[in-house]
């Protein structure tokens, strides 16, 4: 993908997805089924870890897949696409949906985008979880680890989630090699 594809793949995802983050990373995830040019496997990997960066999912995820073509210049130009639309959309409409929010047509337009999103975030989570764990047990190993040192011992969840991170690149070094 060139810079300008980039941009504009997270562009028109980003301006037509409401929800967030999960929204937009479904709608991603549907759009690499169809290219076919990044393993499912290389993707749920790059999911994770974008799920457990701080900050927007979807700038994690348009950060990772820009790299992931271009190297810092796709990131750049990926990330601007995905935050572009949103910033622009806020800035444009919020006077008018906080003027006619009492409105019974608008009250019920942001019920539907309520469920709507709901229903993508359900399979959004179903879809990765079932593609992280079926044939492979031994991924739910590092889950339950990161939940007892957090749960049990009582560790800070920082340090943890960092050395989980850190022990997946490992692990994915490992296989690559």
């Amino acid at each position: 993908m060139s810079l300008l594809e980039l941009f504009f793949f997270f562009f028109k995802i980003s301006a037509m997805t409401f929800g967030g983050g999960i929204v937009i990373l479904g709608m991603v995830q549907l759009e690499q089924e169809k290219r076919r040019d990044i393993d499912s496997e290389q993707f749920a990997d790059m999911v994770s870890l974008a799920a457990s960066m701080p900050g927007p999912i979807a700038v994690s995820i348009a950060w990772l897949l820009g790299r992931h073509y271009r190297g810092l210049a796709g990131s750049i130009a990926a990330v601007a696409g995905a935050v572009l639309p949103p910033f622009l959309i806020i800035l444009i409409l919020s006077p008018y949906i906080i003027r006619y929010s009492d409105i019974p047509a608008v009250r019920g337009f942001l019920a539907g985008v309520l469920a709507g999103t709901g229903a993508i975030i359900s399979t959004v989570i179903y879809k990765n979880v079932k593609d992280a764990l079926w044939g492979k047990w031994l991924n739910v190993i590092p889950y339950l680890f990161v939940i007892s040192l957090i749960g049990v011992f009582r560790l800070h969840p920082l340090p943890v989630i960092a050395a989980a991170v850190a022990v997946q690149c490992l692990m994915q070094r490992g296989r690559a090699e």
